[in-house]
């Protein structure tokens, strides 16, 4: 899982799942912020941690959607970008 930072204007910081199967994806700061919130962390690298904790899950996400399979809360809420 890479961070490939975040996107203003979506809200949404955008990741990468590893090559070969590359896919992109933005998974809401609102999603990464509820859990953070049970933390009591903030700022860019307490979202990147969170991400490197959930990397499994949005993986899993992000082949769901490539798949045009509904993914589970909180991840319902990312969107694929590219394939």
């Amino acid at each position: 899982m890479e961070v490939l930072g975040r996107d203003s204007a979506r809200e949404a910081y955008r990741v990468a799942t590893s090559p070969p199967d590359r896919l992109v994806g933005l998974i809401p700061e609102a999603v990464i912020a509820e859990g953070m919130s049970l933390t009591g962390g903030r700022g860019h690298q307490t979202a990147y941690d969170w991400i490197a904790r959930h990397a499994r899950d949005i993986e899993k996400t992000l082949k769901a959607l490539r798949n045009g399979q509904r993914a589970a809360p909180p991840f319902d809420r990312m969107e694929l970008v590219e394939e």
